[in-house]
C-alpha cells in the first residue's frame, strides 16, 4: 500500500509512523494533512508515567495532541491551549477527544470518532501531580494523582465531552501494554513568515548596520557625561546558554575574522569557571573599546548563590576570580570598598530559545533579575540560538529574524514569564556557528543588542551619580 514520506512532518514519534495516521489526525484538526507537523514533547516509553517529567517537557508549549496506543487501538485528546502546573480547571472550547483503530499490516485506519467539548467549562484539568487530563471526573485521565495510569478513561456516560465511550473494548486501559505521547502541533512548512516586521525601526541595510557598529565600538562614557571611564556589562545564564559564544562573536566582529577567544562548546557543565573580564578593540582602528564584558560561570542545579551574585554586581570580586569555589570577604583580591567604576553597570541574562519555556530556568532567571533590581542594576535579555529555534525562517536568512511568527510568540511569552520591561528588553542575537566570519546581519543583531545594553548602563551610572550627590548634600546639610 502506498504511503507518502512523513519524516519531515512527524518528529520523534513511535506511535505516528504512517501517512494514514497523519491524515486522520489532520482531519480531526481540520487542516490539510501536508500542513500538519507533530513534534514529540513527552513519551511514557522514555520518561515513564511521571507527571513531573510531563510538565517539564510540555508546559507552555501551545497546542498539543495526547495520543495513546494500546495494541491496535489509538485514542487521546487535543488541547488548543498550553498545559501548565497550576491547580485549576480550564475551559477550552476547541478541545476534543478522539479514537481510531489502526491496522499495522495494511497501514490504514479502520475506524474513528471525534468527540467535541459540550461547553461545561471543565475541559482540561491542570495540576502538577497529573498528566494530561480531560473532562470533569474524568473523560480521559492518563496518569498521576497516585492512581494507576489509564484507570479512569471513560467507558460509558460523559461529563465534559460528547462521548459515550473512548473504547472498543476494555483492553485499551491496560497501561502495561500502552504507550502515551504528547505531541506539539505545528505546521509542516515551518513557522509562518510574517509579511511585516514585528519590530519597528530596525534596518538590515549595510550602511545602517555599520552606523550601529561604529556607535557601539566608538562609545565613550566621558562624551556621554558619565563619571566612569569604562562600562561594565555582566553576562549571566545557565550552562550552555551561549555566553562565551557571544563574547567570541563580539571579538570576531572586532577582528573581522573568527575569534575563539572565549572557550565554548557543548557539554554537561559550564566551561567558564572564573569571573573573566574581556576587553575589545575597535574594528579597523584597533583602539581600545571603552566598555568591557564580564563572563560568569553558567548556573547549574546547585551553582547559583545569591551572595556570590551580589559580590559580582557590587564589584567586590577581581578578574579571574574562581567561581567554582567558596566566595567570601576572605577571597583573594576581594575589594572591600569597590567604587562605581568597579560595579556592574548592566546585567545581561542570556536565554537560549529552547530554555524560554523551561519553568525552572525562567524561575532562576527571574530570581537573578529581581536580585539585580534590588540593587537597581538594569537587566536585559539576550535571546540566543534563534537560528536553531526557527530554522525554516531565521536559519535560512538571518534578516528574517523579525518576520518569524514563532520567535514573536516566544518573545510575547517571555514578556510575561521573564519579568522584563517589555519587548524592547528582549533582544535576539546570533553567535557565529556555521559562518566563516561575521556577516552584516549577524553584526547588526549583536551590535543593536550591545547598543541597548550601553544605554541601560548609561542610565544606571547617571542615576547612581545623582543618588550619590544627593546623599553627600544631605550629609553636609546634617553636619551644619
Amino acid at each position: 500500500m502506498h504511503t507518502r514520506d512523513i519524516s519531515r512532518q512527524v518528529l520523534g514519534s513511535s506511535l505516528v509512523q504512517w501517512s494514514s495516521q497523519v491524515d486522520v489526525l489532520a482531519g480531526f484538526l481540520n487542516v490539510p494533512p501536508q500542513k500538519l507537523k507533530l513534534t514529540v514533547l513527552f513519551s511514557s516509553a522514555v520518561s515513564g508515567w511521571e507527571p513531573s517529567e510531563f510538565h517539564a517537557s510540555c508546559d507552555h508549549k501551545g497546542a498539543t495532541i495526547t495520543l495513546i496506543r494500546c495494541r491496535q487501538q489509538y485514542y487521546g485528546g487535543f488541547a488548543s491551549v498550553s498545559w501548565t502546573s497550576q491547580n485549576q480547571w480550564l475551559t477550552d472550547p476547541k478541545a476534543f477527544l478522539f479514537r481510531f483503530g489502526f491496522d499495522s499490516l495494511q497501514k490504514r485506519v479502520t475506524a474513528e470518532g471525534k468527540f467535541d467539548s459540550n461547553g461545561t467549562h471543565n475541559d482540561l484539568f491542570l495540576h502538577p501531580n497529573y498528566g494530561p487530563t480531560f473532562g470533569y471526573k474524568h473523560d480521559l485521565f492518563t496518569f498521576g494523582g497516585g492512581q494507576t495510569p489509564l484507570s479512569q478513561v471513560r467507558s460509558g456516560g460523559t461529563t465534559s465531552f460528547n462521548v459515550e465511550s473512548l473504547f472498543y473494548n476494555g483492553s485499551a486501559r491496560d497501561a502495561g501494554n500502552a504507550t502515551l505521547e504528547v505531541l506539539q502541533v505545528g505546521t509542516a512548512d515551518g513557522v509562518e513568515e510574517l509579511e511585516q516586521s514585528w519590530l519597528s525601526g530596525f534596518s538590515w541595510a549595510q550602511e545602517d548596520a555599520k552606523k550601529v557598529q561604529d556607535k557601539v565600538f566608538q562609545y565613550d562614557p566621558k562624551q556621554a557625561g558619565l563619571s566612569v571611564p569604562i562600562i561594565n556589562i555582566l553576562l549571566c545564564g545557565g550552562v550552555g546558554a551561549g555566553k562565551s559564544s557571544i563574547i567570541s562573536t563580539i571579538d570576531s566582529i572586532c577582528q573581522g575574522r573568527i575569534s575563539r577567544r572565549a572557550p565554548h562548546g557543548q557539554g554537561t557543565g559550564s566551561l567558564t569557571r572564573m569571573l573573566r573580564k574581556y576587553t575589545f578593540t575597535q574594528p579597523e582602528t584597533v583602539k581600545p573599546v571603552k566598555w568591557q564584558m564580564w563572563d560568569s560561570m553558567g548556573w547549574g542545579v546547585d551553582d547559583y548563590k545569591r551572595g556570590e551574585l551580589g559580590f559580582i554586581l557590587d564589584g567586590n570580586l577581581p578578574n579571574k576570580c574562581d567561581l567554582a569555589g567558596s566566595i567570601s570577604t576572605r577571597t583573594e583580591g576581594f575589594k572591600v570598598q569597590p567604587s562605581l567604576q568597579d560595579r556592574v553597570h548592566c546585567m545581561v541574562l542570556v536565554v537560549p530559545c529552547n530554555a524560554a519555556s523551561d519553568e525552572a530556568y525562567m524561575a532562576r532567571l527571574h530570581e537573578m533579575r529581581q536580585f539585580a533590581r534590588d540593587r537597581e542594576v538594569p537587566t536585559l535579555v539576550f535571546l540566543s540560538k534563534i537560528d536553531t529555534y526557527d530554522p525554516d525562517v531565521i536559519g535560512n536568512d538571518l534578516s528574517k529574524t523579525y518576520h518569524s511568527s514563532r520567535l514573536l510568540h516566544l518573545v510575547e511569552e517571555m514578556e510575561e514569564t521573564a519579568g522584563v520591561g517589555g519587548r524592547k528588553d528582549i533582544l535576539p542575537v546570533k553567535s557565529l556557528s556555521n559562518e566563516m566570519g561575521p556577516t552584516t546581519e549577524l553584526s547588526a543583531l549583536m551590535c543593536t543588542a550591545l547598543e541597548q545594553a550601553l544605554y541601560a548602563a548609561e542610565d544606571y551610572v547617571t542615576e547612581y551619580g545623582d543618588r550619590l550627590a544627593c546623599n553627600i548634600a544631605s550629609e553636609l546639610s546634617d553636619s551644619m
